[in-house]
């Protein structure tokens, strides 16, 4: 035999109400912040690699050299051709922050562009991983 439903209270259904109502919005918000995210993730992550390149720089005489594996490498602490002899570490990756090949990538899965000549630079493709050279929604160290 079934129990009879108890009645909810007025302020019951209210509260019911606003759990209805709050839900979905709750989730709208965390989707809608994703792309915020990645943006604000790539362009830490570019100044955080310009700094290491200039850091590089200033303890070596010269700016790392190399293919963009190599020198995420130099700026991991390794020692290739000499360039970095005591190994210091200038920027931190961890695994998800690094692709198969030793680079370092953006929150969209591409490769950071890292140019290491006297004026150090580093960008992300952005969003639609198109290599702008900076320009359009590529997220830049310099902008």
């Amino acid at each position: 035999m079934e129990k009879p439903r108890k009645k909810l209270t007025r302020q019951q259904r209210r509260w019911r109400r606003i759990a209805l109502i709050s839900a979905p919005v709750l989730v709208l918000l965390v989707v809608a912040s994703v792309p915020l995210w990645r943006r604000y993730k790539a362009k830490q992550d570019v100044n955080i690699i310009e700094i290491g390149l200039r850091g590089f720089a200033a303890e070596n005489g010269r700016p790392p050299t190399g293919r963009p594996a190599q020198i995420a490498a130099l700026l991991r602490g390794e020692n290739i051709g000499g360039q970095n002899p005591k190994r210091l570490d200038y920027v931190e990756a961890s695994l998800g922050e690094m692709n198969s090949a030793g680079e370092f990538i953006d929150p969209w899965g591409t490769p950071y562009r890292i140019s290491s000549g006297a004026d150090a630079r580093a960008y992300s493709c952005g969003p639609n991983r198109q290599d702008e050279n900076g320009e359009g929604d590529d997220i830049c160290s310099w902008k």
